[in-house]
């Protein structure tokens, strides 16, 4: 997995915490150990946003312990949908998945660049996360810029937290008003 796997999870967390968050030891295992599980970014992502929205208002939700039960749960009904859908699993044929995919992405540039993508599932995940940085790059104007830098405007952060929550939340936004799937194969 990329550093952006890592990267963008703990820049959500922070910011759904909305305060200056440092992950633990144990937080970077967890987030390695889904890594090694091959378990999406869009899986922890809404894992996340399920149990932050679930304990409105709480600040008690201190680490990613927090989470890791909601991201396994959510990870085995996510397989168990991908498998029951398809006669193979996606690790076994992800070529219609991926077709999918590029057809809901109005950059015939982009699309062509997914269609391309063959290897290990792990391996189409991390150039998924490529495609999107290079996308998010590209369609990222001043006034998608400006939106972002207002929403953090008023959420204190150290500079590393505040640059990564800048980012994932510049990707969301550039997905929002483009209305871009996010580039992942669940």
């Amino acid at each position: 997995m990329s550093r952006d796997y890592f990267d963008e999870i703990e820049s959500h967390f922070a910011f759904r915490r909305r305060t200056i968050f440092v992950l633990s030891a144990k937080d970077q295992a967890l987030m390695k150990s889904w890594a090694d599980e091959g378990i999406p970014l869009a899986i922890v992502l809404e894992a996340i946003d399920t149990v932050f929205d679930r304990h409105q208002g709480e600040r008690s939700i201190n680490g990613l312990q927090w989470v890791r039960h909601a991201v396994k749960e959510l990870w085995k009904e996510r397989r168990n949908l991908q498998v029951g859908a398809h006669e193979e699993s996606p690790e076994a044929d992800p070529a219609p998945l991926l077709e999918a995919l590029a057809s809901a992405i109005p950059f015939e540039d982009v699309a062509a660049q997914i269609r391309a993508l063959t290897g290990s599932v792990p391996s189409i995940e991390e150039k998924l996360m490529e495609i999107e940085a290079s996308l998010v790059s590209r369609l990222a104007n001043d006034e998608i810029r400006r939106e972002v830098a207002q929403t953090l405007a008023s959420v204190p952060m150290d500079a590393k937290n505040r640059a990564r929550t800048e980012e994932a939340l510049l990707r969301r936004f550039v997905r929002e008003r483009f209305g871009l799937p996010r580039l992942t194969l669940f």
